[in-house]
């Protein structure tokens, strides 16, 4: 079985971009978290690597399409793309700002019909859902 390091040592190298430890240990850094990141988290969770060159490499990785960043009001936040992660979207608290990643069959059929009944061929969607997590409508509702 090829792993999520195979897939991106050979994605470097199909780009011919060197596999570095610098590279793998940011990549490493992605994949075990389970929620999107700041840029600046992903300098403080790998601390074998200077803060410039985090930065640099997330660069890279997004150009390469390794990442996929989505912006919430002015911040940036990371997450490694398909197919080191399962394809899903997002709700996302506007209060606490916790993430939840979802998965729907009926979202990607739905999206699919979308683009079919606009004759559209899609490259790539994302879908996300902005509002009150559940803990944070008990704190309202308790005001």
């Amino acid at each position: 079985m090829v792993s999520e390091i195979d897939n991106f040592t050979q994605l470097l190298r199909t780009h011919s971009v060197n596999v570095t430890a610098v590279r793998l240990a940011i990549f490493r850094t992605l994949l075990k978290s389970d929620t999107t990141l700041k840029n600046g988290e992903v300098a403080s969770r790998t601390p074998s690597v200077n803060r410039a060159s985090v930065y640099r490499t997330l660069e890279l990785f997004d150009r390469l399409g390794v990442t996929t960043t989505l912006v919430r009001g002015w911040t940036p936040f990371i997450e490694l793309a398909e197919p080191f992660k399962p394809h899903h979207h997002h709700l996302i608290c506007e209060r606490c700002d916790v993430v939840t990643a979802i998965t729907s069959e009926e979202i990607e059929k739905l999206i699919h019909q979308l683009a079919k009944m606009h004759s559209f061929a899609p490259s790539s969607h994302h879908f996300e859902i902005k509002g009150l997590c559940e803990n944070c409508q008990r704190s309202t509702a308790s005001d």
